[in-house]
């Protein structure tokens, strides 16, 4: 009894999923093969007493997932609720925690606001897969707040010509959808010229840095964070530190004022 081969491990991990403890697990699992059965018998195929076996019964149907049915209380039987009921109540949690994940990402770029790194360590993360290259582009929206801003600087050929086109399109809608703005500092380049037209209507403004040298990197600042790009490489290194942040955005701006 209670062979782990009787059901699917997606079966115990759907139960796990519902909180239900490892005794609580053998419990459900022993009770949905016995069928309805007295309580010397569950303790019997559990191997713990029956006071304990009641411990365990009170945590399942304090998840609805169990009841003893019968009038006389020293003849009652117990047993446990459908499986549709597991799938009914982990459907609920699907539901729930994706309406908590809704409004989490909409409140996250303000509950980073309040976050005050102090002297905690720098989290730096070097990332050289291109799918997580493009998803640190797109999180860069989930983290800005409504009517933000951002800053980037550098070679806006080397970058589009990365991300394509396309990516860089779906990521300006997002960007607009949450109102926010960017200043873009960019090497002059055929991408550049195309940055410039729409500047209004897509929340952007974009200036020419005409230094000495011509580099295929870039930067981008939102929040407390800072993404330096080598799509040559191709490689990011995300860093998050509010020092960090300032220190970049000091020299950008002061670029920017020099920039037209």
């Amino acid at each position: 009894m209670n062979d782990k081969n009787s059901f699917s491990p997606d079966f115990y991990t759907s139960l796990s999923e519902l909180g239900l403890s490892q005794l609580e697990i053998n419990l459900y699992t022993i009770s949905l093969q016995l069928g309805p059965s007295p309580i010397s018998l569950l303790a019997k195929y559990m191997g713990i007493s029956r006071p304990n076996v009641y411990k365990v019964i009170e945590g399942l149907r304090d998840k609805g997932l169990a009841s003893f049915y019968g009038q006389e209380k020293y003849a009652r039987k117990f047993m446990v609720e459908s499986p549709s009921i597991v799938l009914e109540k982990l459907r609920k949690k699907g539901e729930l925690l994706k309406g908590l994940d809704g409004s989490l990402t909409a409140s996250l770029p303000d509950l980073l606001a309040f976050y005050q790194q102090g002297g905690k360590d720098t989290k730096i993360k070097v990332i050289k897969n291109q799918d997580q290259f493009l998803k640190i582009f797109h999180q860069s929206l989930e983290e800005t707040r409504v009517g933000g801003m951002m800053e980037f600087f550098g070679s806006a050929s080397d970058f589009i010509s990365f991300v394509g086109w396309q990516t860089e399109r779906e990521w300006i809608k997002g960007r607009l959808k949450k109102k926010i703005s960017i200043r873009t500092l960019v090497s002059p380049d055929k991408d550049a010229a195309t940055l410039r037209v729409g500047q209004e209507k897509e929340l952007r403004e974009v200036r020419l840095y005409n230094g000495e040298a011509n580099f295929p990197t870039s930067f981008l600042i939102y929040g407390n964070k800072l993404v330096i790009w080598q799509p040559k490489a191709p490689l990011a290194v995300s860093i998050e530190d509010e020092y960090m942040a300032v220190m970049f955005k000091s020299i950008f701006y002061t670029l920017w004022e020099k920039s037209k």
